[in-house]
């Protein structure tokens, strides 16, 4: 029988950075399925320091996770990614995937964004905070419009954020329990990230200049795994960025 996440909101109007509250009190103890949700956000965070637009009418949230066991933190980032996926499945008319590792696109741009951190006690891993955005209800501007999107522009309609964060929720509560009963989750992420198959310029944190590769597979700690002349595999934190070529 599953078991479920309890997860215990907290409910804010507009606050700097869900990811920072969340963070503060994980580090304060905070049970595992606390979450932060709000209005909106002035310093959203996304991946490598960068700018979350948060204006009021999306999802912003970030919670807490005690896992039992964890090899890697980057699993529970792309975990929450087939989440958002599956609950914007379920709570609209939009069918859309994952650009590995971290992005959810629908028509080529993104709607939403996952990010993980995680805390340590020595070498050991205490919590991971995991962040979610999603654009809903609100337009994009003009700056943003060739690469992202939001439900709004895609469906001409507004969704109820409440039934959405529920729906992405339910989705990772699921999906998490498989995990920690040590399924093998690799079908359902290949399922959903469309990043495999395609030629992606990479670039790594070492300084190298850009590289094409082929993305051809995904190993079981989520990581991707590239083929040119010969065959490697990439981790998120080794990674600056990753385009998908056309």
């Amino acid at each position: 029988m599953e078991e479920m996440i309890r997860w215990a909101f907290r409910k804010l109007g507009e606050v700097s950075s869900t990811q920072t509250i969340a963070r503060d009190l994980a580090a304060q103890g905070a049970p595992e399925g606390t979450t932060v949700v709000a209005k909106s956000q002035i310093s959203g965070e996304g991946r490598l320091g960068r700018s979350w637009v948060s204006p009021k009418g999306g999802l912003y949230m970030s919670f807490v996770l005690r896992p039992a066991r964890l090899i890697r933190p980057e699993i529970m980032t792309l975990v929450s990614a087939v989440a958002v996926v599956e609950g914007l499945r379920e709570a609209t008319s939009l069918h859309p995937v994952i650009r590995w590792p971290n992005d959810v696109l629908v028509n080529g741009r993104k709607i939403a964004g996952v990010i993980g951190d995680a805390q340590t006690t020595g070498q050991q891993i205490a919590q991971i905070t995991i962040g979610i955005g999603v654009n809903c209800n609100a337009p994009i501007g003009e700056q943003l419009a060739q690469e992202a999107t939001s439900i709004l522009e895609e469906t001409g309609k507004t969704v109820n954020v409440s039934e959405l964060r529920h729906a992405a929720l339910d989705s990772f509560s699921r999906l998490y329990d498989r995990w920690q009963r040590g399924e093998d989750l690799l079908p359902v992420w290949k399922g959903h990230v469309k990043t495999l198959g395609k030629d992606v310029l990479v670039k790594l944190k070492t300084g190298e200049t850009p590289s094409v590769f082929r993305a051809v597979g995904l190993d079981e700690e989520g990581s991707l795994i590239l083929d040119s002349r010969e065959t490697r595999v990439l981790r998120v934190e080794d990674m600056e960025w990753l385009r998908e070529q056309d």
